[in-house]
Order: C-alpha cells, then structure tokens, then sequence
C-alpha cells in the first residue's frame, strides 16, 4: 500500500475517532445517572481513603492536573522539575535514578493533559510507521487490530511507552530501509527514555545465535554497531545521574531493589492488582509458549533470503521471552507490569504485524487447534497457581485478550467488511476497560501498571 495523502487522512480520523470516543466514554462514566443505570452492577470502583483501597461503587474519577501525578508518573514530574537532585524531605528521591531522563525532558514541555496528548499520537504514529514497515499492505486493518487491545491505557498516561515505542519504531524503519542515519537516532531515543541495554542486549546477542543455528551467519558488524550505541548511551546517562548522586556509576540498576527487584528463585506466583493479573497470566503463557514455539519451528525452515523482518521477528520473540524471564526470576514470581512490559511493547507490535502480513498462508484449522490449547493451559494455570480467585469484572482483560487472539485468527479467511464490522464491538468493549484502568489511576486505587 502507497502513503497517500487520502491514507494519511484516513488514518488520521482514525486516530481522533478513537480519542474522542475514549473521552466521551470516560466522561460519560464520571455521571452518575450513567453509572448507577448500566455499570453500577458489574463494574466496581474503589477509593484511596488515607491509604487504604476501599470499594465505593460510585462513578469514575474526574480528571484533574493533579490526578496525572501518581505511580511512576510521580517520579518523572520529579525529575522533569528537578532532575536528579536528592530531596532531604522525601525519601522516594532516592529512587528516582531508575528512571531514565528522556521522558520528563519531553514532559517539561507540556502539561499533564498536554503529554498525554503527546504520548497518545506518539503512540498513534509509531503503529503507523511499524504497520508500513512490516505489513504496509494492511496498514488499517493493524491499527484496528492494535485499538482493540485492552492494554492500550499506558499510553494514555505520563509513562514512556509512547516514547519508547515511536524510538523503537523509527529505528526499525531505519534498519530495514537501511538508513542508519534513522536506525542510530531511534536507537539513541530509545536508550535514553528507558534503562533496556541488558534485555535489548541479551536479545540482541540471542538473535545472532539463532541465525547462527539457521544459516551459520552472524552479523557481527551489526551486533557491535548496535551494541556500541546502546551502552554509550547508557553510560552517558549514567555519568549524568552520577552528576547528582555520586555513590555508583550504575545507580539506575541498584536502587531496582527500593520495588523488589532482584535476582531469586520464585516460589509462588502472584501479583499487585486483580485488575492486572489475568492480563499478566495471557502475557506470561502467550509469550513463553507461542514465542517458543515460533522460534522452535522457524529454526528448522530454511529461507532462501532473509531481510529485517525476519530477524526483528526473532529477535521480537526472544525479547519477549526474555521479560518474562526477567519479570519471573527477579520480581520473585510477581507477574505486576509483565503485560506492560510484553504486550505495550513494539516488539509485541512486530510479531503482529508480521503474522497481519502472511495471514493468507494461515491454516485456519492448525490455529483453532493451538487457540483451544492455549485457552485450556490458561484455565489450568488459573486453577493450579495458588492465588485467591476474585473472579468478575477483573478479569475482563484476559478474555479481551482471548477475544481478540480469536478474532485474529478469524479474520483471515473472512472479508475486509465483516473484518472491519466485527471489529467495532471489540474496540468499544477494550475502551470501556481502558477507561476502567484509566479510573484506577486517577482514583490511586489498584497499582495495576
């Protein structure tokens, strides 16, 4: 498919569509009339009263200024404000080196609601460019594909997804229209919004293994190219935080033990929120098992050429591999933020962009086959994990998952109008849960991110 300026419109209602639609949701949630008369019964809410979470069941949240400084967004507007500089008073300072500066630079320039207008078209463009670079043929059908997700709400916060993911996604379009003037700018952008040098180069290294094993190459001029810019720039901002923090040059990595996070062996698992586990269990099974699986089958397929969107599809999935990995075995078996780390990930935007761009050679009955097993492991971990079953409304963002791996499937042997149609309840459905998620945060209920 050509860019055209008729596409670009297109895209870019769109792009406003959903937005509006999001607020007008929202918004309308906020009303109790609304509320009381069609969410009341199935949809509970809940209050911070003087640090205890209690269920109030009363109407959404109202936005305010105020309310977009919370969780780690609370950190970034320290930083945005004072950098790195060490508060005596608030001790929560200390931690503040885990975040990296790129972000609340931005941040400086806007106001709370101002970012996230920002952080939603930043993520709105860099599904664009990763949908034109890796299934240009089905742009739209993979930005409805993506808008119908029920993890789309951390991009509508001050965190540094969008950011993140529009780095990713220029660098990515740099690599496979070989400019490496756009590669080594996504790649900087992205090494200075968040610390990734030891996952990104762990998957890196990882990939140029497996092509090992497939064809017997390695690129190493690649991987020490790659390599090179991402821990300069890690160190770079290493040197700049030791500016203000003189105790290690690698503060950024030792304070990730202020939230837990250290190497153990995990001996349960176990989460933050109701709200974030069943999307976090989908994440943790659908990574582990359809990534190894992925990988597993194409080792033994022999290519003739292989460009960038197989190496980055591989590279996608041990990269996904890896968090899990990482989440499970240095968050001691607790799954919180592992959806927002997979499935908010461009690397999770990739392998999906690149199945979008085969789904003709799809087998319909081999998938249905892996889609009834995928759904039998999930009942089976639910019900082996020991972790007390809630049930209800929290675990919506599982089965929009589900939901929407089926209808993925589906679509492929189905017309572009039943595709298009079908797709509407979904996304209207995910928006209803992204508001849910979105009123956790303002409401400082469930650490759900």
């Amino acid at each position: 498919m050509v860019i055209t300026r008729r596409l670009i419109l297109y895209l870019f209602f769109i792009a406003i569509g959903f937005l509006i639609c999001f607020a007008l949701i929202y918004k309308s949630l906020e009303n109790s009339r609304v509320y009381n008369a069609y969410f009341s019964s199935f949809m509970p809410t809940y209050e911070n009263q003087n640090g205890t979470i209690c269920s109030v069941n009363k109407p959404f949240t109202k936005i305010e200024e105020i309310g977009y400084i919370a969780m780690d967004a609370a950190s970034y507007w320290y930083i945005r404000n004072n950098f790195y500089t060490i508060d005596p008073n608030n001790i929560e300072t200390n931690y503040t080196f885990g975040f990296f500066p790129l972000f609340p630079v931005l941040w400086k320039f806007f106001s709370g609601q101002g970012i996230i207008i920002i952080n939603y078209f930043l993520h709105f463009i860099a599904i664009v460019i990763l949908a034109f670079t890796f299934c240009r043929k089905k742009i739209v059908f993979a930005i409805i594909t993506v808008l119908a997700l029920p993890t789309l709400s951390v991009f509508l916060l001050p965190y540094t997804e969008s950011l993140f993911m529009f780095s990713i996604s220029v660098a990515l379009l740099g690599y496979t229209k070989e400019n490496k003037y756009l590669y080594t700018i996504g790649l900087i952008l992205a090494s200075a919004t968040r610390p990734i040098f030891l996952l990104f180069l762990f998957a890196l290294i990882a990939t140029e293994v497996y092509q090992y094993l497939r064809n017997k190459k390695i690129n190493y001029k690649h991987l020490l190219f790659t390599s090179a810019i991402v821990i300069s720039v890690t160190l770079l901002v290493s040197l700049f935080q030791y500016s203000y923090h003189k105790s290690s040059l690698f503060t950024f990595m030792s304070v990730q033990r202020h939230w837990g996070t250290y190497f153990r062996i995990p001996n349960k698992i176990s989460d933050w929120s109701w709200e974030g586990y069943g999307m976090n269990v989908w994440a943790l099974l659908f990574c582990f098992i359809f990534g190894i699986a992925s990988l597993i089958s194409a080792l033994f397929k022999k290519l003739k050429t292989e460009s960038g969107f197989e190496y980055w599809y591989y590279f996608s999935w041990i990269y996904l591999i890896a968090v899990c990995g990482y989440v499970l075995f240095f968050q001691g078996g607790c799954l919180h933020s592992l959806y927002r780390y997979t499935l908010c990930c461009p690397f999770f935007y990739v392998i999906i962009f690149n199945h979008i761009n085969s789904m003709e050679r799809l087998p319909i009955g081999g998938a249905l086959i892996l889609f009834i097993s995928f759904v039998i492991v999930c009942y089976l971990f639910f019900h082996a994990v020991e972790y007390p079953a809630k049930g209800g409304f929290d675990r919506t963002g599982f089965i929009l998952l589900t939901i929407n791996l089926l209808f993925f499937i589906l679509s492929a042997k189905v017309s572009d109008r039943i595709k298009y149609f079908s797709y509407i309840p979904l996304i209207i459905a995910g928006i209803i849960w992204n508001c849910y998620l979105y009123n956790m945060f303002f409401s400082k209920a469930w650490v759900f991110l």
